[in-house]
């Protein structure tokens, strides 16, 4: 009979069993091979690879108790290497319950033959075999886990870079752009759109699993968060813009979304096109690049908008803010009613004569005709780019007025 069962019992049992059974861990790594399907041939995992581990599982036992980084750091880095070959990880875990209890079986056996350890002896061990189970399998997790995060994250890098590559329109170091292309799953024979969608600025991503919502449609997309914007390139063709905006209005966003554009080379320009549509849209609006012209353009040349606009209403400009108010509403009103003065009264809530005299006091103010629809175009594209930007009236540029009688 042994002495009563002590910590160090199971280590010693293990290593008095590999002195006299050298071939334990490659008769491990066959029972494993057998009883594990996924580790029989072809497998990922290669003898040799299957071999250090089993190796490093029966070393593990006989070191039970007595802390070693170095033997630690080699099981999580077999556990990254089964993450590197897309191994499954309950697979993993399944050899090594199997390990467990091939080895465990060895000890019992070494254990009675040699007289070493009484079955009371085995018995009170037997749960420092399940404690070493579960911390091999922790280290091994870990090792695993730790792998596909980084793998995870350097994917995101790379499909973010090739992204950039595809709204670059140009081939970069790394990557051409119809690899970029291909490896994004963009069919190259389908034209796409660009879509722009507001964003915070503080990493919030504002239309999450859009691309999930747009692929349940049959388009394909790709999408990169930057700090301003959200940019995504869709594959569909001009029939399908419906289908792309759908999407958006379900996330309650504003954006943009470019013309139809069949030349990836063209990415760049669709870029710009959708942030100019981007910049034409209220809030909670999608804004295609033709819905609203003139808007657009004014948003697309924010600047020359602004001058125009300081020009062709300086002296409604001039007048107190209450006063610009009231007459910039009654048009904005008149202009959204599709030039209805009837309609414009009824939504102010003002007689139509007041409607009339408000339009014609600004008609005397702009020297431009509400009925002429060159002065008309002026006055929207003026009034439409007051958002974007208003010039003080005591700048020279904006006391500039048309001769009297030109109305072109």
């Amino acid at each position: 009979m042994t002495e009563p069962h002590t910590p160090d019992l199971l280590p010693a049992l293990t290593s008095s069993l590999l002195a006299t059974a050298t071939d334990l861990p490659s008769r491990l790594a066959g029972s494993i091979r057998r009883r594990v399907p996924s580790y029989r041939e072809p497998s990922p995992v290669t003898d040799q690879e299957l071999l250090d581990s089993c190796t490093a599982h029966v070393g593990f036992i006989s070191t039970l108790g007595t802390p070693d980084p170095e033997r630690d750091k080699t099981i999580r880095m077999i556990g990254a290497s089964r993450a590197r070959a897309n191994f499954p990880l309950p697979d993993v875990l399944d050899a090594i319950r199997v390990g467990s209890e091939f080895i465990w079986g060895e000890i019992v056996d070494h254990g009675r033959a040699s007289g070493s350890a009484s079955d009371a002896d085995l018995i009170s061990v037997t749960g420092q075999v399940w404690t070493m189970n579960d911390e091999f399998v922790r280290l091994m997790s870990a090792g695993y886990r730790d792998e596909e995060e980084l793998r995870l994250i350097n994917g995101e890098r790379e499909r973010f870079a090739l992204i950039d590559t595809v709204l670059s329109g140009r081939d970069q170091p790394n990557s051409t752009l119809w690899q970029a292309v291909d490896r994004l799953g963009l069919p190259r024979n389908r034209p796409y759109v660009v879509v722009a969608i507001e964003a915070q600025g503080d990493g919030h991503v504002p239309a999450p699993h859009i691309d999930r919502r747009l692929l349940d449609g049959g388009l394909e997309s790709a999408w990169l968060l930057r700090s301003d914007v959200e940019l995504g390139i869709v594959s569909c063709f001009y029939e399908q813009i419906r289908l792309v905006r759908k999407a958006l209005q379900h996330y309650q966003v504003r954006a943009g979304i470019s013309s139809v554009t069949e030349d990836f080379g063209h990415a760049a320009q669709a870029v710009r096109l959708a942030r100019t549509s981007l910049a034409a849209s209220e809030e909670g609006q999608v804004t295609f690049f033709s819905d609203f012209a003139i808007n657009t353009m004014a948003a697309g040349a924010p600047d020359v908008a602004s001058e125009l606009s300081a020009i062709v209403l300086s002296q409604v400009l001039r007048l107190p803010e209450s006063e610009q108010a009231v007459i910039l509403d009654t048009v904005r009103t008149w202009f959204g009613t599709g030039g209805s003065v009837a309609a414009t009264a009824r939504a102010m809530f003002v007689h139509s004569n007041t409607v009339r005299n408000r339009l014609h006091r600004l008609e005397t103010l702009t020297l431009r005709s509400l009925s002429d629809p060159r002065d008309t175009a002026e006055l929207y594209l003026a009034v439409v780019s007051l958002p974007h930007g208003r010039r003080s009236p005591d700048d020279p540029r904006a006391t500039e007025r048309r001769d009297d009688g030109c109305n072109g």
